[in-house]
């Protein structure tokens, strides 16, 4: 382990994930690769986010920890993030999803074997507010599929690492984007040529619930809708592209409850579980 010298940045922020937060550090200061730094940021939480990840700096030195006083957005976070970490790659996480022991590990080698991939994500399992199991989710593993279905967003965020050069020579995530800055940074990728990949096995738990619903609102939905419509004329996408996107948008008009019991349905039918 080298403190100066990491050969992982794990960059992740945090607003008001007090419920969750030390459960997702303690998966990554468990992880069977050593070497990284674990970059956090606190994004102003109002709960006891700040105390939990305070504590817990203190007893891990890979932990370099950062408390904004002002609320300033995760796409600001991962910006800055990205151009502060010390390490070659960069892995994602958020704050209530859990790594399994050797995520790190198993991505690191990956890059390692594939010097001409810049990005690889993986499948990740969905689970409930307690972590039973839900489903697991699939997503395209080969380059030429990825770019092919970009328009869907084929990456699950939290399972994702990148060669940190590479992400920045196309922009790194835009600083004005709250949410979906992983959406709109995926079609710059594709349009800079970057290379990708998704493993084929569930790397991350993803916590799923009605909350998560409940966050995809009609205003949220409505930017999405914008970064897909823009990002499909950048990389020349189908014309059912266009209208894909802004199904989001249609199903935010739903009652939570009901998004949720559709979300399952719609999994069997998504073009991203057979890539």
């Amino acid at each position: 382990m080298n403190l100066q010298d990491p050969a992982i940045t794990v960059l992740m922020g945090v607003y008001n994930g007090g419920q969750h937060v030390k459960a997702c550090i303690e998966s990554i200061l468990q992880q069977t690769f050593a070497n990284f730094e674990f970059l956090i940021f606190d994004d102003a939480s109002t709960d006891e986010t700040h105390s939990i990840v305070e504590r817990m700096a203190r007893t891990d030195p890979r932990i370099r920890y950062v408390h904004n006083e002002v609320n300033v957005g995760l796409g600001a976070i991962l910006n800055r993030g990205v151009a502060e970490a010390r390490a070659p790659l960069v892995a994602r996480m958020d704050a209530d999803d859990i790594a399994v022991p050797y995520r790190l590990e198993k991505q690191f080698r990956f890059l390692q074997e594939h010097p001409e991939v810049d990005i690889v994500g993986s499948f990740a399992l969905d689970v409930a507010q307690d972590g039973a199991p839900i489903r697991e989710r699939k997503v395209p593993v080969t380059h030429e599929k990825i770019a092919e279905l970009v328009w869907s967003n084929p990456f699950i965020h939290p399972t994702v690492m990148f060669r940190r050069d590479a992400v920045l020579r196309v922009g790194s995530y835009s600083a004005s984007d709250r949410r979906r800055q992983d959406y709109e940074l995926w079609f710059r990728c594709v349009a800079g040529g970057l290379r990708m990949a998704n493993i084929p096995e569930a790397l991350v738990h993803y916590r799923f619930s009605e909350e998560t619903m409940k966050r995809n609102h009609v205003r949220s939905m409505w930017e999405q809708a914008k970064i897909g419509l823009r990002g499909c004329r950048l990389v020349r996408a189908p014309a059912y592209a266009y209208v894909a996107t802004c199904m989001p948008l249609l199903e935010s008009l739903m009652p939570s409850w009901m998004r949720y019991r559709f979300t399952a349905i719609k999994a069997r039918f998504d073009p991203r579980r057979n890539g």
